[in-house]
């Protein structure tokens, strides 16, 4: 490597040689940081996790088990972000990629699979009036965290300046697996489960703001965060466009290529591309790379962020069962769509609140515009009279679907073309004022 620049040989020695490496923190001020190989590794393994949520949830709206259904999903969907999360500020702050560090996350990755495996156990108990938790799932959860609470360890003996704040993340993780385990396997009602795993979920997420604000925060880099948190949003809405072709290829088995399935296939599609535009139009980077305090609120939002995005897909789902078993009605498809993208929609613009510190109320009617879309497809199955369920050959249930997943589609085009045209300015004003 003479002729080679002098910069190149310890670069490929870091990259291809991962002996064990000081984990003495990251610069968190260092710019133009990218997400890793091994970190897009390891998100494609909790969109799996997302994904068999969705299908489950898609499954017991399916069966009539609604508020069981939505109540197992939100308690699987916080155990896979927020698993993510903690894993994701950890490696912000002191992923050295050497071979432990690599080890670890793999291991994370397994317990994500043994996650999954628990997921149906967790939502047929919770349809028969049982808790959502269970121990298959807690196993994996705890497989999840476990290796990070060693990295937090790892970290606490290599970073003396930051060894109280990681030693107290470490801490507030293992306590918290020991109430995850208790809560499956102690004989309690169900109430005092569900209790329990509220109280559980709102310490995991108090404790490591108190701690950062009296200990200090870690090294993490707030325009990493910004762009692992963007990836994991675009690949995870990559669900939707799944969904939508399961959903057009359930329509093309029963009645082949129509103008209803290229409808469908055509308004999930542009869903899809309008909701990721209408994410993006937050401009997180800049701005955490500016104010990194912010970042604490910023993370938060996304807990929902990524489940409504993954419900959209769910709801997809709905309109393919609703096809194939011809048992649900147009209004439950429609509301197993539009539920979760105005749901989406409300918590981007929350996002955009939190994240620029500004509640311009004229910001509102634009949210308001890119609701009423989503209000109309509610609407539609009761002026078409499609009140029963959905049937290939009953021309006003089908024409009704199709209009419904349109209308949700034309939800995302206003919001998109409201903020090109006029919330821009929003933004910029918001910029201006810091």
């Amino acid at each position: 490597m003479s002729g080679e620049p002098a910069e190149l040989a310890p670069r490929l020695r870091h990259e291809l040689y991962h002996r064990l490496r000081p984990m003495t923190g990251r610069d968190p001020g260092e710019k133009g940081r990218s997400t890793t190989p091994l970190e897009l590794l390891y998100d494609l393994t909790y969109v799996v996790a997302f994904g068999a949520a969705a299908d489950q949830l898609a499954h017991g709206i399916g069966d009539g088990h609604v508020g069981a259904a939505l109540g197992a999903y939100a308690f699987a969907i916080f155990a896979v972000t927020w698993a993510w999360i903690n894993f994701t500020w950890f490696s912000s702050a002191y992923d050295n990629d050497d071979a432990l560090f690599r080890g670890a996350t793999l291991v994370q990755m397994l317990g994500v699979v043994i996650l999954i495996f628990g997921l149906p156990v967790s939502f047929d108990d919770t349809a028969e009036g049982g808790s959502p938790n269970n121990l298959l799932l807690v196993v994996g959860y705890i497989v999840m965290r476990v290796p990070i609470i060693g990295l937090w360890l790892r970290a606490a003996r290599q970073d003396p300046t930051h060894r109280r704040t990681t030693v107290a993340y470490a801490v507030t993780i293992a306590v918290a697996q020991v109430g995850w385990l208790l809560s499956a396997i102690l004989p309690l009602p169900v109430g005092v489960v569900v209790a329990a795993l509220v109280l559980l979920a709102l310490a995991e997420m108090v404790l490591p703001v108190v701690t950062e604000r009296r200990l200090g925060s870690p090294p993490w880099n707030a325009g990493h965060l910004a762009e692992r948190f963007s990836l994991l949003t675009l690949i995870t809405l990559g669900e939707v466009v799944a969904a939508t072709t399961a959903a057009v290829g359930a329509l093309i088995r029963e009645q082949g290529w129509s103008v209803a399935a290229v409808v469908i296939i055509a308004s999930g599609l542009v869903l899809a591309a309008t909701l990721w535009w209408a994410y993006f139009l937050v401009p997180s980077r800049p701005v955490l790379e500016r104010r990194p305090a912010r970042a604490f609120a910023w993370r938060y939002a996304h807990l929902p962020v990524f489940g409504a995005i993954a419900a959209v897909g769910a709801g997809l789902r709905v309109a393919t069962s609703a096809v194939e078993e011809e048992k649900l009605s147009v209004l439950q498809v429609a509301l197993s769509l539009a539920v979760p993208t105005a749901a989406l929609l409300v918590m981007i613009f929350v996002t955009w609140s939190v994240l620029l510190h500004s509640y311009d109320l004229t910001h509102v009617p634009l949210l308001v515009a890119s609701l009423v879309p989503l209000a109309a497809a509610v609407a539609v199955p009761s002026v078409l009279g499609a009140t029963g369920p959905v049937h290939p050959d009953d021309r006003a249930s089908l024409t009704a679907l199709v209009a419904a997943i349109a209308l949700v589609a034309l939800s995302g085009i206003v919001e998109v073309v409201g903020h090109e045209t006029v919330g821009y300015r929003h933004t910029m004003r918001a910029l201006d004022r810091g």
